[in-house]
């Protein structure tokens, strides 16, 4: 049996994407498909959107990626505001304020998959499998996976790409601390009566906020309701009417009415962190390590990072460094843990602050807002790290 220098399981973003950097880096790749690969899609825009940031950006780059996306099926977006329902005055932030052209992008789950499974197929080193696993087994200088259909795989690394719920996280023992948010999130495509002009929006209602993210038509949004299970039930169930008009309300008709919906989805909210990221030869990558709340859009830029400093540390430790990789993983997890706890505390407590229902947390939180409009340099600040320019950050995600 042959054995690979690196097994990655999950073809999902962030999988291929640390299978394009760590082939890149001179290792043999085999990446095992556990789920169907992406089909053309129709000229409808995705319910599944994401926001990149541009250090994510400066990744995706760097693989080849972003120069294979349709220009026309991508959102830059230059502004942001924030807000708490009812109230006038928030925050604003600008790219110009820290001369960048934007503050981050709009696009299409399918279109990012097929522009990343396009790179695989332009590396020969990469070996495609598919598969779904089902045990892992020590073999000398290696881990042997076994998937369900009787196949074995030897790698002298492997990397779970698997998602939150990561069968191989658990196959490796890892204990994972989930929080089950009291909200659960409702995605659909809107269009409105007035463009949205490149400006990401977010509304903090009593329930959880709702942001109003541009896609390429001017009139069009990704929006993210963050809410209570009842009432996202009650969302997915209401006819288009009905929806745009509560969603309108909601909105404070910022963008005038919505007039349009796409069919709507439920998502349960979810905070999950691996208690170590990894064991043996087995390494956790992205949701399979870690999960945020949606409110700041993070969640896949975090895994992009992660992708980019595992590659960077194997990179710098060679093949000689898969001897015994548990150096190399220590190396990655001190890097990348300390950044991961900051995002998920920032937006566990964000969150959480706007839940708290009392006059005076009301007044502290619009106080808090006005005062931080007015302090450029503290806003400058927020918009680096939203715009993933600060940090311990990859050299490839580096401004």
């Amino acid at each position: 049996m042959r054995t690979t220098d690196w097994l990655i399981v999950g073809n999902g973003v962030v999988g291929a994407t640390t299978a394009c950097l760590l082939a890149d880096a001179g290792f043999s790749v085999t990446l095992l498909d556990t789920q169907p690969r992406p089909l053309p899609t129709s000229e409808d825009w995705d319910l599944k959107t994401y926001s990149l940031t541009p250090a994510s950006r400066r990744i995706l780059r760097a693989i080849g990626v972003w120069s294979r996306l349709n220009p026309a099926r991508v959102a830059p977006y230059d502004r942001m505001a924030v807000w708490e329902q009812g109230e006038e005055a928030g925050i604003t932030f600008d790219a110009a304020a820290n001369a960048r052209p934007a503050l981050g992008y709009m696009l299409e789950q399918s279109r990012l998959l097929g522009a990343l499974h396009a790179a695989l197929g332009a590396r020969p080193s990469i070996e495609r499998v598919a598969g779904t696993p089902a045990a892992l087994e020590s073999a000398d200088d290696a881990l042997e996976l076994l998937t369900t259909d009787a196949r074995r795989w030897r790698a002298r690394a492997i990397a779970a790409c698997d998602g939150g719920d990561s069968p191989l996280r658990v196959l490796a023992g890892i204990d994972c601390e989930i929080l089950a948010y009291p909200q659960t999130a409702v995605v659909a495509n809107v269009e409105t009566a007035l463009p949205h002009q490149a400006t990401a929006r977010q509304c903090f209602l009593p329930t959880g906020p709702l942001a109003f993210l541009p896609l390429p038509p001017a009139n069009t949004c990704a929006i993210v309701w963050s809410t209570t299970p009842a009432e996202a039930a009650d969302a997915v169930n209401a006819d288009d009417a009905s929806f745009c008009a509560s969603l309108g309300r909601a909105f404070g008709h910022r963008l005038g009415a919505v007039l349009k919906t796409s069919p709507r989805l439920a998502l349960p909210l979810v905070r999950r962190h691996a208690r170590r990221y990894s064991e043996g030869r087995v390494v956790l990558v992205g949701d399979a390590a870690h999960g945020v709340h949606p409110l700041a859009g993070q969640g896949l830029n975090l895994g992009l990072l992660d992708a980019a400093v595992l590659a960077e540390q194997a990179a710098a430790a060679g093949h000689a460094g898969l001897v015994e990789p548990q150096a190399l993983f220590r190396r990655y997890e001190r890097q990348r843990r300390g950044e991961v706890l900051a995002m998920l505390s920032a937006t566990d407590r964000l969150n959480r602050l706007f839940l708290y229902h009392s006059p005076w947390a009301g007044r502290l939180r619009r106080a808090g807002l006005r005062l931080t409009d007015r302090i450029d340099p503290l806003k400058r600040c927020l918009m680096a790290y939203a715009m993933g320019d600060v940090g311990d950050l990859p050299r490839l995600a580096r401004p």
